[in-house]
């Protein structure tokens, strides 16, 4: 590329999200020389907090809690007019719906270089009803179809999401980038001694909705509470409102009134709460591209307990950094739970082995090493 200068624009749904899991990419996006780089989202209380990492904001309406045609529209035209007037060298839309609008957006846009980065498949991707395997024939082949197009680049988070992406159309030969999520620093978050106490923490920390399946965690407690009665569950996360499968306050409430439980609600200090916990949770229901409270936790070296679902199997090897249980399965993960809450020596190797793998492959070095790559090739 001939010029000393170039523009990268991210567009990504809400500014929280783009803050909590993505600013390492602004970093891949400064290693271009000269790069000016700019995000596109719904401006919540995070503005300030991205411009300070060197970042122009610019608000777009994007609505999480609607998905009819009149708002699609409307953030359709918004976008298309955001990229005629900023004329970007780079896009790189993040998560399923701006990557849906983006290769449409391209049919009316000047031509660009896009990176289509897919943070994970979601509910559509599962289910047998008649009305979901006809959604998943009109939208999981669009990615496949916006690849052949020349200067495009995939980016998944595990290779299970472009195995059922290649399902759909997805040529063998696209070019297809499986960064480790977003990446952690292991220095912030350092590995933390399993202390020796009579109270054990089980931690979970995420959205208080259903496919994250606290519910079935919740449950799994209830059966360990005469067998571990030293044995805690702190939960960290707030409802989501937008989300339609969102747990209403009253019952994070009654779950917290349990002699074994607690809900503390939102937390920014994800490294204090790590090293008070003994083991960390992932009970998801449904597909992940790679969570990252189960990285966090890792790089602070805790064992952790997650179910059988892309993402979290791609990190975590069963009997090697922790266990790896069935979905929507109480019992199993009772059973992990109590097999680590008994023995300190297997926590301490599992949260071991947990830190040495994000080491290998998922830090944020590593993402912003392989995003920066992907930008300079494309370029």
């Amino acid at each position: 590329m001939n010029k000393k200068s170039c523009k990268i624009l991210f567009i990504c749904t809400e500014d929280w999200f783009y803050y909590s899991h993505f600013r390492p990419l602004v970093k891949a996006a400064q290693k271009i020389k000269g790069a000016k780089v700019l995000l596109a989202t719904s401006v919540g209380d995070k503005r300030r907090d991205l411009e300070s990492c060197g970042l122009d904001v610019i608000p777009v309406d994007f609505d999480r809690a609607s998905m009819g045609i009149f708002s699609a529209l409307r953030l359709f035209w918004q976008l298309s007019r955001l990229l005629r007037s900023e004329k970007p060298d780079i896009v790189h839309f993040i998560a399923l719906k701006p990557v849906l609008l983006g290769g449409l957006l391209r049919l009316v846009a000047p031509p660009t270089r896009v990176v289509y980065h897919v943070t994970g498949l979601g509910t559509l991707a599962e289910g047998d009803s008649g009305r979901k395997r006809i959604l998943r024939r009109l939208v999981f082949r669009l990615p496949g179809y916006y690849l052949r197009s020349k200067k495009t680049m995939l980016f998944v988070e595990n290779p299970d999401d472009a195995d059922y992406l290649r399902k759909y159309g997805l040529s063998p030969d696209a070019p297809v980038t499986i960064l480790g999520g977003a990446g952690v620093d292991p220095e912030k978050y350092c590995a933390q001694p399993i202390e020796e106490k009579d109270q054990l923490y089980v931690t979970f920390v995420g959205r208080m909705i259903r496919t994250k399946g606290v519910d079935v965690l919740v449950e799994a407690m209830a059966l360990l509470a005469e067998r571990l009665p030293n044995l805690h569950l702190q939960l960290y996360g707030v409802c989501d409102p937008a989300n339609p499968g969102s747990y209403e306050e009253k019952t994070l409430r009654e779950w917290g009134q349990r002699p074994n439980i607690s809900w503390h609600g939102y937390s920014r200090d994800i490294v204090n709460i790590c090293r008070e916990a003994d083991i960390c949770v992932v009970p998801t229901r449904t597909r992940e591209g790679m969570p990252r409270a189960m990285l966090e936790a890792a790089s602070c070296a805790r064992p952790l307990v997650v179910t059988n679902v892309p993402g979290c199997r791609h990190f975590v090897r069963d009997g090697v950094e922790g266990f790896v249980v069935p979905t929507q399965d109480a019992g199993a993960l009772a059973t992990a739970l109590f097999e680590l809450a008994s023995d300190r020596a297997l926590r301490e190797k599992m949260g071991h082995a947990a830190r040495q793998r994000v080491l290998e492959g998922f830090t944020e070095s590593h993402v912003i090493n392989e995003v920066a790559k992907a930008y300079r090739h494309m370029l």
